[in-house]
Order: C-alpha cells, then sequence, then structure tokens
C-alpha cells in the first residue's frame, strides 16, 4: 500500500475507532435501539471508505505487478 493510501486508511480507521467507542457508550447508557443501529450502519459505510482506498490500491499497484 503506499504511503499516501496507507494515511488515508489509518486516519479513517482512527475515526471509526472512536465511532465504535461511541456506540459501546452509548449500549451502556442503554440509548434508543434505533440511534444504536443508525451509528452501526454509519461505522460500516466508513468500513466501505477503505476498503475502496484500499482495493484502488491494489489495483492500481499490486494488481499490474500480478498481471
Amino acid at each position: 500500500m503506499n504511503k499516501e493510501t496507507s494515511d488515508a486508511c489509518l486516519k479513517r480507521l482512527g475515526k471509526i475507532e472512536g465511532q465504535v467507542r461511541g456506540i459501546a457508550r452509548m449500549v451502556e447508557e442503554k440509548r434508543y435501539c434505533i440511534d444504536v443501529i443508525t451509528q452501526i450502519a454509519a461505522v460500516r459505510g466508513a468500513l466501505r471508505r477503505v476498503e475502496e482506498f484500499a482495493l484502488r490500491d491494489f489495483v492500481g499497484q499490486c494488481g499490474e505487478q500480478t498481471i
């Protein structure tokens, strides 16, 4: 993974980590279920974006080398 992609992924993963901790607090505080589910969906979306960065990097670099 190139440095630019790696840095972007790590930055997003740090934010995702904070979101997951927030969800854990929400569960501990017995927050309304739909709010928890909404935040889980947001984390899933954020993880998909990280996956897209990694896949683009793979196709751009590793895929060329493999072919």
